[in-house]
């Protein structure tokens, strides 16, 4: 009986038209347990022919590259493949590509000087449903967002949120993945999967970034005491 996609290997292809930065890359994931680099690729429109041609759950696609560029290989990618997640890996720390790699799909922005055991934590996120900002990146959106709206009053007590679900919420405000709230909280990641869930019904929002989104506008980012 074959895998069930959550049994087997996050397959990765690794996107970027500089062969030493793509060899990198790949190098320091393929000790990762759990994770496989399929392919490499050096421009957005071999990404996008493997992706059609494969099986790929997660592409690590540069910005910059020849032929086709990440923003439009990541809407391509998308397109083609809904249940491939691209986790955009770059050099430039610009609103104008972080703008345009979210409005093309793209479920997390990280900066190349990301360290390793990070960039492998925000595959499994992405590969999980959720989403992964670098620090920088992630401030500004939050003030874009939040910028002149006051919180509101009582708004723990709005939400009704369980204080379970609350400590949940105050480790989502710090960008902890399933896997790192599990490991602190004690409990299964299937079980934070389900308070996430609760906490994005109770928000009413779609994704972990808007639920760091409303938890600002809320007032609720700083915990709960």
């Amino acid at each position: 009986m074959p895998p069930s996609a959550t049994d087997r290997e996050i397959r990765i292809i690794v996107v970027d038209d500089d062969p030493i930065v793509r060899d990198a890359i790949a190098s320091a994931l393929r000790d990762a347990p759990g994770i496989e680099v399929v392919a490499m690729a050096e421009n957005g429109a071999d990404a996008v022919s493997i992706v059609h041609e494969r099986t790929v759950d997660v592409v690590l696609m540069d910005v910059q590259m020849p032929v086709l560029d990440g923003v439009t290989a990541t809407r391509r990618v998308r397109e083609i493949s809904p249940a491939t997640s691209v986790l955009i890996l770059t050099t430039f720390d610009d609103d104008t590509f972080l703008d345009g790699a979210l409005a093309a799909g793209a479920s997390g922005f990280l900066l190349k000087t990301t360290p390793p055991a990070e960039l492998i934590t925000a595959i499994r996120t992405i590969h999980e449903g959720g989403k992964v900002l670098s620090p920088g990146p992630t401030s500004r959106i939050l003030d874009r967002y939040i910028s002149g709206q006051p919180p509101k009053t009582n708004a723990a007590e709005e939400l009704d949120l369980s204080e379970r679900e609350k400590e949940v919420l105050e480790l989502l405000c710090q960008a902890r993945s399933n896997y790192q709230i599990a490991r602190r909280l004690n409990v299964a990641e299937t079980t934070v999967k389900t308070h996430v869930s609760a906490i994005m019904r109770k928000m009413k929002v779609a994704s972990r970034l808007e639920i760091v989104v409303e938890a600002h506008r809320r007032g609720l980012s700083n915990g709960f005491s």
